[in-house]
């Protein structure tokens, strides 16, 4: 019984040293009339899937700026988050469970009636990759009003 109270000790003390999802350090706003919260972009990016969207190509970072200019959508930036995403690691051959989110397009265009893609710029040793994630929280990325459903 002790063993197994220290095991779960050990594991708790792991989980609790996880960095903490914080607002983007700088948000680019292409909101009607709303300021976006950084507390929306910090909600919608916690709630991917651990795992890579390659259904879809990489548009390429001119397109998202006129995609989120038509649609309505935030750009928000970091000069580091880690993110526990232990499978995206594993499929980007990182070390670790984590990546490292620099920037993030949300614009306000669902995919279906329960996600979203989302375009996200990762810090690697090899330099800036861009992937696309899926995220589950479908509320307005400005910030206001009521899920986009």
């Amino acid at each position: 019984m002790k063993r197994l109270l220290a095991v779960m000790a050990c594991l708790l003390a792991g989980c609790a040293s996880a960095p903490p999802l914080r607002p983007p350090d700088r948000v680019e706003s292409f909101c009607s009339a709303e300021t976006p919260a950084g507390s929306a972009v910090t909600s919608i990016l916690s709630s991917v899937s651990d795992r890579i969207e390659t259904s879809v190509a990489y548009p390429g970072a001119a397109i998202l700026r006129t995609d989120v200019k038509q649609n309505g959508g935030v750009i928000g930036h970091w000069k580091s988050q880690p993110l526990y995403m232990p499978a995206a690691a594993r499929a980007l051959a990182l070390a670790g469970n984590y990546i490292d989110v620099t920037d993030v397009v949300i614009d306000n265009q669902l995919s279906g009636n329960e996600s979203r893609l989302i375009y996200v710029t990762l810090a690697t040793p090899r330099g800036p990759e861009h992937v696309i994630l899926r995220a589950y929280d479908t509320r307005n990325a400005c910030g206001a009003g009521p899920p986009l459903n």
